[in-house]
């Protein structure tokens, strides 16, 4: 049987998987605002603002197709950083590709568990390498 930090590492990889299954999508923004904290904030190379759900047209505008479309990602260095039970931190590279154009960012999320027991994203950032 997993441990409970097992567990917490499979449970926020898979989140963050969904994550960039989100960010890659044809319309981002909904499944995006699923996944997120009323309090999340998600942070983007040359995006001069902090995305956050405060303002709800904002936030689908500056998600608005064809926002991250890519053909494919890869995550790499995957690390799970357990904070309590109840919190954790994914960091990691990603490599995703649109046809011959490639991005390549450095990138950091922080999750939390709520009472019901699911995980909700509480901040997101990429840095271009």
């Amino acid at each position: 049987m997993p441990s409970m930090y097992d567990r917490i590492r499979e449970d926020l990889i898979n989140k963050e998987q969904a994550l960039w299954t989100a960010l890659t999508s044809a319309d981002p923004a909904p499944a995006i605002k699923k996944l997120c904290n009323p309090e999340g904030n998600l942070m983007f190379p040359q995006m001069p603002e902090i995305l956050t759900l405060e303002d709800e047209s904002h936030f689908n505008e500056a998600l608005r197709p064809p926002f991250h479309r890519f053909d494919g990602y890869q995550l790499d260095e995957v690390r799970v950083i357990i904070i309590d039970l109840m919190a954790g931190a994914v960091t990691y590279k990603v490599r995703a590709v649109r046809g011959k154009k490639e991005y390549r960012a450095t990138c950091s999320t922080t999750w939390g568990q709520g009472s019901d027991g699911e995980w909700t994203l509480f901040s997101h950032s990429e840095t271009l390498q």
